[in-house]
């Protein structure tokens, strides 16, 4: 556990950091990337501001145009099997979640740099001490929703869930007596009902953004700047992130691949601290992340993203750099995120504290 100073300095960051809404590209936004700047450059960093274009139409549009697409794809597949049979609904139904998928891939990793709709302009903090190989990251951009993260997540979840019943129903068609229409009209149903938190989950800018993500700022400005963090060390704090990782993948387009990338996005006061990856495990800090907790006492879960989240560790992941993302919460704490309740009100400092530790530590095994 942190000592009493350092949960007060956290307290100070996070309230500091969250005075206002901090949407990407925003005025808010840029005096909070100030007070970065001066935290880094007192810990002996050398800061440069990176300025990018990008697209907001992927993550203002993206996630309600998926969900409606896949509630859509199964109450077609539910007709096709009443009408046409299985085996052609089996088909088609395979064809379009692949299209789906493929295209969902494509946005993700691409949109947000090429299309031409919504185009805005923001800024990447960068901040080296020494030669880094490793890299501290946490993004200072904040959002809020129509709909809570806890409800966006469990649409997500349901959704998928059914698609995949959907399937099965069909495959076991092909061998035994299809199911009656009814039961496809329930399948349709549940689908539009899981559908619905998704479908309606608009882009907002009324949230303080103290959960997500002043906390992860702050842990990482906290480590940055401990004694046991390593001389050579690289701190980037993105724009962006929630509007389709759009800084993340701005930067990461001419990382070097042989870096290590730590993401810090969410630090609450209480929950259970996960290490949280998307591809290919990234062994060698899955291996540092158990050393340490071995040796701090902190448990921490090592396993993959949870279904519904984006963070900045996937654009990493994509361009084929080790990464993760450190967080620690609960289900309160996703009923929080994205919304007026996420202020520093609710939080003491002793998670980011703690989470600073962990950062550093973590970034002294790796270095």
């Amino acid at each position: 556990m942190a000592n009493a100073e350092a949960v007060r300095r956290a307290k100070i960051l996070l309230d500091d950091l969250s005075q206002t809404p901090r949407f990407a590209g925003s005025p808010e936004e840029a005096q909070a990337r100030a007070l970065c700047r001066a935290e880094l450059e007192s810990a002996g960093f050398a800061c440069r501001e990176m300025p990018f274009d990008y697209s907001q139409w992927p993550g203002r549009w993206g996630p309600p145009i998926a969900a409606l697409i896949q509630a859509a794809t199964i109450a077609v597949v539910g007709h096709m099997a009443v009408h046409t049979g299985p085996l052609w609904a089996l088909i088609v139904g395979a064809g379009l979640v692949t299209a789906l998928m493929l295209a969902s891939g494509d946005a993700k990793r691409r949109w947000t740099a090429v299309l031409p709709w919504q185009r805005a302009r923001s800024v990447n903090l960068e901040a080296r001490r020494g030669t880094p190989e490793v890299w501290l990251v946490a993004h200072v951009d904040s959002k809020s929703q129509t709909v809570p993260m806890l409800f966006r997540i469990t649409s997500s979840v349901v959704l998928g869930v059914i698609t995949v019943l959907a399937f099965l129903v069909i495959i076991l068609s092909l061998f035994v007596a299809s199911p009656p229409v009814y039961a496809w009209h329930a399948l349709a149903l549940a689908a539009v009902v899981a559908a619905l938190p998704a479908m309606f989950c608009f882009v907002r800018n009324e949230s303080r953004g103290a959960l997500d993500n002043a906390s992860g700022v702050a842990a990482v400005l906290i480590a940055s700047g401990a004694e046991t963090a390593p001389h050579d060390l690289g701190v980037l704090i993105t724009s962006g992130e929630e509007l389709g990782l759009a800084g993340a993948r701005a930067w990461a387009a001419t990382a070097d691949a042989g870096m290590l990338i730590v993401n810090c996005d969410t630090v609450d006061d209480d929950g259970s601290w996960r290490c949280m990856y998307s591809g290919p495990k990234p062994a060698g800090i899955a291996r540092a992340v158990e050393t340490i907790a071995l040796t701090s006492g902190l448990k921490v879960a090592v396993g993959r993203l949870i279904p519904g989240i984006l963070a900045d560790s996937m654009a990493f992941a994509d361009r084929g750099i080790e990464s993760v993302t450190i967080s620690r919460g609960n289900l309160s704490t996703l009923a929080r995120i994205h919304t007026r309740r996420d202020n520093s009100s609710a939080l003491g400092g002793s998670g980011v504290a703690d989470g600073g530790a962990l950062l550093s530590s973590l970034a002294k095994e790796l270095a």
